[in-house]
């Protein structure tokens, strides 16, 4: 009963005690999270896009060339007609009549051949067969859209790159929970492993004494309903287990029965900052102020570029190709061609409006801005006094333990003299077993709320 006694007691001395290789076990497990996180590879890829949509921004400074070709077959259409016949005609008639007089009249005169009557022409605007095929260059000289684009995607770049950020930190966080989680699974199990063992015992002891007749049956009775108590309890306590170890694992993208490592205990880690130092920290370090910093920088661009949707756009243009009512590519069929091409938008009635809605929108997200800067004051305000909280709560869990561990040595020893009842014995042994369950909780809370204030002035492991 003794050495059952010293187990009990041993396990709730080194409460949060675990085989393993220290901080760098969860180290470890921080890096794979972050490394196979399902949720934070969707968040690297919508980064990955935003930085293609960046290349595509670079890509509009530069000259464009493309192919392009057109064969077409008409029927019908327009057409116009060239009195050519009308015209000609009595000239050609004229001058047979003066060649022939003047053969008759002169017999040296030249043999011409008369002149033949010609028809009206009609021309049709599509010609039945057409083909044109060339090679285009268009390099843009002047537009402020695809400057204000530029940078615009530039600073979404940036702010998504934090969004990545935001979430590492969020996971780094999560996985600490789901980790302290366990183990305060873990050891609440073992606390009732070692409970189950003292009742066990306890139904043996009080065997003996009815045996003896020293106690009547009902205390048998009753020591075996604790036993059925506890192992109720313990069979929470695996399922709790179960349910944090298969949690942890599917936050790493692991299979959800893996085992995990548990680190060993280290001394409880107090804050030195102040208050007012932790805000401090926390309004330079969140990058979430970054990120609305970038997304203030996209409402500007996109105010300058509302505003400058007046001025002309001017691109170059160059043309090189073939063309004809059949494909040929002899020297009379090719064409070359330059333009400068301008666009200019005289009046857009909406333009005022654009720009005052843009403005807008720049103001939202200064306000939305002075509201997170309030807010991640309010979180690490009510981080700090959690986390103190919890540091009293761990000093008083420890002095309670203490207490019910010099009680129930008492009693137990009282119990097996015979002069104490169950009752009392049973009093004792669930004071210390809230104790020890007091004292994992208040040791794994610290844990959490200690990892919710890292979070919450900003830092990154």
């Amino acid at each position: 009963m003794k050495k059952l006694i010293t187990l009990l007691l041993l396990c709730f001395g080194f409460i949060g005690m675990f085989p393993g290789h220290g901080q760098n076990v969860l180290d470890q497990y921080l890096q794979t999270a972050l490394e196979n996180n399902i949720s934070l590879q969707q968040k690297n890829l919508s980064y990955e896009k935003s930085l293609a949509v960046l290349r595509e921004a670079k890509g509009m400074f530069f000259p464009k060339l493309s192919l392009e070709a057109r064969f077409s077959v008409a029927q019908g259409g327009r057409s116009f007609d060239i009195p050519i016949g009308d015209l000609m005609n009595p000239v050609y008639q004229n001058l047979n009549l003066i060649n022939n007089l003047n053969q008759e009249a002169n017999p040296d005169y030249p043999v011409v051949p008369e002149y033949q009557q010609i028809e009206n022409e009609r021309i049709k605007f599509l010609r039945p067969t057409e083909q044109e095929t060339k090679v285009r260059v268009v390099m843009p000289v002047f537009n402020t859209a695809i400057l204000q684009n530029h940078r615009i995607q530039q600073n979404r770049a940036e702010a998504e790159k934090i969004s990545v950020e935001v979430y590492q930190q969020e996971l780094v966080l999560e996985v600490k929970k789901a980790y302290f989680n366990y183990a305060k699974a873990y050891q609440a199990h073992e606390l009732f492993a070692n409970t189950l063992l003292l009742v066990k015992e306890n139904l043996r002891t009080s065997e003996s004494l009815h045996r003896n007749n020293k106690v009547t049956l009902d205390v048998v009775y009753a020591a075996a309903a604790q036993l059925e108590e506890v192992e109720q309890q313990l069979a929470e306590a695996r399922k709790n287990v179960k349910v944090a170890e298969a949690y942890f694992n599917f936050l790493l993208n692991r299979n959800y029965d893996t085992p995990i490592e548990l680190m060993e205990n280290e001394a409880v880690t107090k804050v030195v900052l102040s208050p007012d130092a932790a805000r401090q920290q926390a309004h330079q370090g969140r990058v979430e102020l970054q990120q609305l910093n970038y997304y203030l920088s996209v409402a500007d661009n996109n105010v300058q570029l509302k505003k400058n949707n007046y001025l002309p756009t001017i691109n170059l243009v160059a043309d090189y190709g073939f063309q004809g009512t059949q494909y040929s590519f002899g020297k009379d069929d090719d064409f070359a061609m330059g333009s400068i091409v301008m666009s200019w938008n005289l009046f857009d009635p909406t333009h005022g409006a654009k720009v005052q809605q843009a403005k807008i929108e720049r103001l939202e997200l200064e306000k939305q801005k002075e509201q997170l800067h309030q807010q991640i004051g309010l979180q690490v305000t009510s981080a700090y006094y959690n986390l103190e909280a919890g540091l009293q709560q761990i000093e008083s869990a420890t002095a309670e333990i203490a207490a019910a561990e010099k009680a129930y040595r008492l009693v137990d020893k009282k119990f097996s003299q015979g002069q104490a009842n169950l009752v009392e014995l049973t009093d004792a042994r669930t004071q210390l077993t809230n104790a020890g369950q007091k004292q994992i909780i208040a040791r794994y809370d610290y844990a959490f709320k200690l990892a919710e204030f890292e979070r919450a002035i900003g830092n990154k492991k």
